[in-house]
Order: C-alpha cells, then structure tokens, then sequence
C-alpha cells in the first residue's frame, strides 16, 4: 500500500500534463483542434470562440488581412485627397486663412527633385523633378515677351494654394504633362494650379502640356504669371462673391484658341500690366452659366495683338467693361455685349464699342 499512494498521484500529475485523447466539448462543438493551431474545419462553433485543451478563447470575427489594413489606409488617403480637393470648391476656408507666408520652388541643375515649401500642396508626396535653365523675370507692364525660364517641372497632381497662402514659384515652368484637349472644358483635377479664397500666385509660368491653367474660388491675387500656350483657357474665377475682387499685376497669355480669362463668379476682375497674342478673347464674362451673376472687368495697360476680340460681357445682367491704356493691332472688337442666360444656350451678340456698358473712350485704345 505504501507504493500504491505514489503511483496514484503520479498517475494524477501525468493526466493533468498531457491531455487525455477523448475531449469532452460544451453542446454545438464539433470536434477537437487541428495540429499546429489551426482552426478545425468540422462542426459548429460558436461565433467568436475556439476551443482549447483547456477551455474557450475567443476567436476574432474579422481575420487580420495585411492586404485589407493596406487597401484601407489607401481608401483612407484617397478621401483625404478628395476632400481636400473639393473643400475648394465647396468654398471650404483654411486654418490658416490670413495668413501670408512665401513659399518657393528651387530648382538644381542636376537635375534633382525641387523642392516647393509654404502654402502649396499636392497630391503627390514628393516633389516633382525640374531641370534648369537660364533665369529671366518678367516685366510689371505690358508688351513684354515671354520670360525665359528657370526650370521646368511636372506636376503629378494639381497644385492647391490654400486660402490666404501665397506661392511664389521662381519663374520655373508648371506643367501637368498631358496633351491639350483644346476646347472640350477639364476639371478642377486637370488645372495646374487651384487658388483658394484669397491665395496669392506669382511669378510662375504655365507650360503647354496642361488642359486647363489656373482656377480661382475667391479673390484672388496673380502676379507676374505667364502662360506660354493656353488650352481651354489660361485662368478661371470659379467662385466669388459679389464684393470680392481678383487682381492680376503683368504676365501675359499666348496661343488661345478662345478664352484666356473666364469669368463664372461673380465680382470684379482687376487686369493690369497684362500681355497677350493669338487669341479668341481676352475677357469672357459667363454667357450661359447655370448661376449667373453681374460682374465687373477693369483693364488697364494691355498690349493685344491678333485676337477676336478683348472683351466679352453680358449688359442684361448689368456686366460692365472699363478699359484704359489699351494697345491694340489685329483685334476686331475692343468690347463686345452679349444677351446672357442662364438655360445653357448660346449667347447673342448684341452690340460693340464703347456704351454705358463697354466703358471706354477712342483715345483708350491705341495700335500696339
């Protein structure tokens, strides 16, 4: 008897070490776990359980896929690039509205990425690459040529200048790299640069490899921006308010087939100091927009030379035009009215010259 204790305890401590063969599981389990932790493929388990030799665990519902957290985190980048791109158009204000700082673009001649820093933003996560060239600025008043450029880079995404941002890109030329797609009309993603409300652009110019050039949502300032070859059109007010004002101060717009400055907000649209050549028209109050409003065109020192016309607005939505300081030769029309609507048709030419509406004078304009 004195061995017999021993060995029943011993028999206990084995039974307790290694599991006994027939398991016994709670109502509804099919059957006992796979080798190597997996996951039987029989029976019924419970959701969210596993059994184990030594009781229940809880099993995850969703499995941890690597390839689903990867194609999340892109979904998640993807709405935060969107969001971003229509809280322009949404007339979304920055945090940082008011605020001025300069942000440029440096070019290398090795050819290495630039670098743009301040209130520009891009889709794209590096900076896209340049190669030099000779530097030459442009003039503050009209009639100067196009400026030769410091370098030349491709953007990957349109180039968004947050509200009350300013960009200054060191005459390097921007463009999108894509072929023009001449007067079928792109979208916000198709514009090189994106303005917000009160952002500042200056001294930039805009390659011909874009469909559409520089979009505005609300009073915004261009300095000395040039546009080497425009597509659809070179510059657009997309939005603004009745009392807002955009300013452009010199650069010059050259190749347009129609349209190099389009209208569709409302407001003034101050020009100064500006060039342009081959062209359709140099000004485009909207004709047939679906929200139409009444807007103003100042104009003064411009040098134009063969175009269709310099300026086109609609007088039954109480449009205005005030030219001075116009130099002119091969354009047929200095101010051309229109009878405006908002159905989408195609607007009728009223009238040209000067009138209450097209307010200028003979002496304003003169051959270039």
């Amino acid at each position: 008897m004195q061995y017999i204790l021993p060995a029943t305890l011993a028999f206990a401590v084995a039974a307790n070490a290694v599991p006994a063969q027939h398991w016994h599981y709670p109502k509804g389990f099919g059957g006992p776990p796979a080798p190597g932790g997996a996951i039987p493929t029989g029976g019924a388990y419970p959701t969210g359980l596993v059994p184990t030799a030594t009781g229940i665990l809880p099993w995850p519902t969703a499995p941890y896929s690597p390839i689903k957290q990867y194609q999340n985190k892109g979904r998640a980048d993807d709405d935060e690039e969107s969001s971003s791109s229509s809280a322009a158009s949404s007339k979304t204000k920055s945090s940082k509205k008011g605020k001025s700082s300069s942000a440029t673009a440096s070019v290398t001649k090795s050819g290495n990425a630039a670098s743009a820093t301040g209130g520009a933003s891009s889709g794209n996560s590096s900076a896209p690459a340049t190669t030099a060239a000779p530097a030459s600025g442009g003039s503050g008043s009209s009639g100067g040529k196009l400026p030769a450029s410091s370098g030349t880079s491709i953007l990957k995404a349109v180039q968004t200048i947050a509200a009350g941002e300013s960009f200054d890109g060191g005459m390097v030329a921007f463009d999108r790299g894509a072929s023009c797609t001449g007067q079928t009309e792109g979208g916000s993603s198709d514009t090189v640069f994106h303005l917000e409300e009160g952002a500042s652009l200056s001294n930039v110019i805009i390659g011909p490899n874009q469909i559409e050039g520089v979009h505005c949502f609300g009073s915004c300032t261009l300095t000395n921006v040039w546009w080497s070859e425009v597509c659809e059109d070179a510059f657009t007010i997309k939005e603004q308010s009745a009392s807002g004002t955009t300013t452009i101060n010199g650069g010059g717009a050259f190749g347009a087939d129609d349209k190099v400055l389009q209208h569709n907000g409302a407001g003034t649209l101050k020009v100064t100091g500006f060039t342009t050549s081959d062209f359709g028209k140099l000004y485009r109050s909207c004709g047939n927009c679906k929200s139409m409003s009444e807007r103003h065109i100042i104009l003064d020192d411009i040098t134009a030379s063969e175009g269709s016309s310099l300026v086109g607005i609609n007088s039954n939505y109480g449009d205005t035009a005030t030219l001075t300081n116009i130099k002119a030769s091969g354009v047929k029309d200095i101010c051309v009215e229109y009878e405006g609507n908002d159905s989408g048709k195609e607007p009728t030419k009223k009238s040209s010259g000067p009138s209450s509406a097209c307010i200028y004078t003979e002496s304003d304009v003169t051959s270039s």
